[in-house]
């Protein structure tokens, strides 16, 4: 279901970028943005939709006597102490202590970061990448229509090997990461033909497909009382991967003058995530994913 759930962001990659590309010829720059901006409004109303007709929990008012977090500090407690019981109450609401108490809690942050970098690198400069080969806009923008169709596949296809037991998620998710790494490799040596660019593009969509669904599997197989949490730091930190990857490999690009290098670049940092992610199996993994249809 995860898998699944995730299938509508590479069918819209699959029939948004054709399709922004005829708003472009039809009304221009600022004809296509404007509708973008139409479509985009419609979040608004579906967000409004997943809000609960009816709460859970009643509200239950404080009775006298009970702790209140309005309450002010006690005319015997320190501007020092009031700080420092506030500090400790952030530090537990974030649980920073995830960070030690779980091994390799630490290790997934790093590879949710590095993921976030190649998921937007690639995002971003694969059609500029396609027309600095020499291929038309048509045919460029529609290198991202054969990521959203491989993309597709990898997300319906990684829940069903590890349901069936297959395969384990963290060796899913390192084995995708080494083709990644091939793929990202292979890229300047397919330069001359658009058949084997396209076929590139599919197999990298196949292995974000994977990735991205394995980093909530590899998120909830800590503790159950700790995975929210555990998801929460997931997104930070994969946010952090997605605002620096853009930057990175386009400074890449600016330097060197050649996506070849950006693209053989990702490459290397995809195999760094899968060597990372071979590590889980020592720490993380050994005894926790029976519950989870992970063995």
């Amino acid at each position: 279901m995860n898998g699944i759930s995730l299938v509508g962001s590479p069918l819209g990659m699959m029939i948004a970028p054709p399709v922004v590309q005829q708003l472009i010829q039809l009304y221009g720059w600022r004809g296509a943005l404007a509708l973008l901006g139409a479509m985009s409004a419609n979040y608004c109303v579906f967000a409004a939709l997943v809000r609960p007709l009816r709460t859970r929990n009643s509200y239950t008012p404080i009775a006298d006597g009970e702790p209140s977090s309005t309450t002010n500090p006690t005319p015997n407690e320190s501007l020092c102490d009031s700080w420092r019981q506030w500090v400790g109450t952030m530090c537990e609401k974030l649980d920073l202590k995830i960070f030690v108490d779980e091994p390799g809690f630490a290790i997934t942050q790093i590879i949710f970061f590095i993921n976030g970098i190649l998921f937007f690198g690639w995002h971003i400069y694969l059609i500029p990448n396609g027309t600095a080969l020499g291929f038309n806009k048509t045919r460029s923008t529609f290198l991202a229509t054969f990521w959203g169709f491989g993309s597709m596949f990898g997300r319906l296809l990684s829940g069903f090997v590890i349901d069936h037991g297959v395969v384990q998620a963290h060796n899913l998710f390192a084995g995708s990461s080494f083709l990644l790494t091939l793929v990202c490799l292979l890229d300047p040596i397919a330069a001359p033909s658009y058949a084997a660019v396209a076929t590139l593009a599919t197999l990298g969509g196949f292995c974000f497909g994977v990735l991205y669904p394995l980093m909530i599997v590899l998120s909830v197989n800590f503790p159950e009382e700790r995975r929210v949490s555990a998801l929460s730091w997931m997104y930070l930190f994969g946010g952090f991967g997605l605002s620096a990857g853009g930057f990175i490999i386009g400074l890449i690009y600016d330097v060197t003058g050649d996506y070849g290098v950006a693209f053989c670049t990702m490459g290397v940092i995809s195999a760094v995530m899968g060597v990372l992610s071979l590590t889980l199996i020592t720490t993380c993994f050994p005894c926790k994913t029976q519950d989870l249809g992970l063995d």
